[in-house]
């Protein structure tokens, strides 16, 4: 250390300043204030610096970005106290989970998509009412440098427009698309309590209540195994009506479709034969197909059960058989149990028997049975979003009063959903499912803040316990 450092250091501290430290870098010296303070996660004492300047000879100490001397005297200048401190961790990593969509919202929605960002950031760990996304978001260190206005009114009016702006949700829509071959199609409901909502009509649903529901269409794609598309749709509209209408906004050339047996009908498989597409669909049982002998000629184990399968032609369509040993029991004990409780008869008993543990599936796929078994269990990747979607997001919450307004409210939460299942993706690469979620990882990584001081700004230190999650999850956010 040059000598008047030393001896300004030596001024400094006679005059009972205390806790300084210089720091040369690249050969010149620089001050902080350090201090020590105890780590409750690590048990231990931890520096804590901050930076006051940089030191000359003649001019004294120069605060950051400054060419003039802080003081007249040259003397110490005082410790600024912080003036804002933000949410920095959490906001790292949802802003490079979604960077890649980014240019995408900008392209669909030109005067919208910094408010989108703010909804989709402060809204991706829960329902969020609009009018506390401001404060919610004035929490957040800012992403990509954007100033989104988030009052409640405009944020109104931006959900109406998006609803409205079908072509810009498209290009969203079509964008996410690349990359997937398969394609899972599926659809759920939400509840609606408002009067005036076009949308919830009264429809048949799987729980049974009478409340008017709104149907949502969702596509996920099998390669990404990200969401693609969703659409809202009447409640009273049936499964099978759904499909061919969604397929056309996507304008869908070249993919294989994956349903379920809700969307059985000879007209869905010949259109989706028109548009090129290829599909994998199970029958009811009480679907004719099941008169079609099939040789159960393949055996294998999926999750530990025990599975015969077989395929069978037809004409231009392949008939797919599969027997599920463990399944054949549970369904004959249950056959067996209706009988004794005079719910069915013996009779009726036989001709079920015969079916019992079996799945058909009809498609123009040519594939063993086991690789058509596994992609068809695929569709369970569907339903963990639309759990996800109403429970983890609670983008089911529709209180509002018109079809624009909704439709927005939901185009928001398939964005959440997306950035929701990136950062789920993220957990399971790590195999990280069993101890974390993506609401405890955002939660965990918002411990780590960025404080502002008047003239500079500063990462707090990363505690341990994220540093490691950090590292497992590969996303490398963090200043080292």
């Amino acid at each position: 250390m040059e000598t008047w450092v030393l001896e300004w250091l030596q001024q400094q501290r006679e005059m009972g300043v205390k806790c300084l430290e210089i720091k040369y870098i690249q050969g010149k010296p620089y001050v902080y204030h350090s201090t020590s303070v105890w780590d409750k996660e690590t048990k231990k004492t931890k520096k804590v610096s901050h930076y006051i300047g940089r030191l000359t000879r003649d001019r004294g100490i120069l605060a950051r970005g400054s060419t003039r001397q802080s003081q007249k005297s040259g003397t110490l200048p005082s410790i600024s106290r912080p003036r804002s401190s933000v949410e920095y961790g959490n906001v790292q990593l949802l802003s490079q989970e979604f960077q890649e969509l980014v240019p995408v919202l900008t392209e669909a929605f030109p005067d919208h998509w910094q408010e989108i960002i703010a909804l989709v950031f402060t809204r991706v760990s829960g329902y969020l009412p609009l009018k506390r996304v401001r404060t919610s978001w004035e929490k957040l260190d800012p992403p990509y440098g954007i100033l989104p206005d988030c009052s409640p009114r405009n944020l109104s009016e931006i959900m109406r427009a998006i609803g409205d702006d079908i072509l810009g949700q498209d290009i969203v829509f079509k964008y996410l698309r690349q990359g997937n071959q398969h394609l899972i199609y599926d659809l759920s409901f939400v509840f609606s309590v408002s009067d005036n909502l076009s949308l919830a009509e009264w429809g048949h649903n799987a729980n049974e209540i009478a409340i008017p529901q709104v149907n949502i269409a969702l596509f996920t794609g099998f390669e990404t195994g990200l969401p693609v598309m969703l659409r809202p749709i009447p409640g009273s509209v049936k499964d099978v009506s759904t499909l061919l209408p969604s397929m056309n906004e996507l304008q869908l050339r070249d993919a294989i479709l994956i349903v379920d047996r809700g969307f059985v009908s000879d007209k869905v498989v010949n259109e989706i034969i028109k548009r090129d597409c290829s599909f994998i669909l199970p029958q009811r049982r009480n679907s004719h197909y099941f008169g079609t002998p099939v040789d159960l000629t393949d055996t294998f184990r999926y999750h530990s059960r025990l599975i015969h399968g077989g395929k069978q032609q037809i004409e231009k369509m392949i008939l797919y058989l599969f027997e599920d040993e463990d399944l054949k029991l549970e369904e004959r004990k249950t056959l067996f149990d209706r009988v004794e409780n005079g719910s069915l008869t013996k009779d009726k008993e036989k001709i079920l028997e015969k079916l019992a543990g079996r799945i058909l599936f009809l498609s123009n796929v040519n594939k063993t049975p086991r690789e058509i078994y596994e992609l068809y269990k695929t569709r369970d990747m569907v339903e963990k979003f639309f759990d996800a979607f109403k429970n983890e997001i609670r983008a089911d919450i529709l209180y509002l009063g018109d079809r624009s307004a909704v439709s927005g409210h939901l185009f928001i939460g398939f964005l959440c959903l997306y950035l929701y299942c990136k950062i789920m993706a993220l957990i399971k690469r790590a195999d990280l499912t069993a101890k974390y979620s993506p609401k405890d990882v955002l939660l965990l990584f918002s411990k780590v803040m960025k404080i502002s001081y008047e003239g500079f700004e500063q990462i707090t230190e990363v505690p341990k316990k994220v540093r490691e999650l950090e590292k497992k999850l590969g996303v490398n956010i963090f200043p080292k």
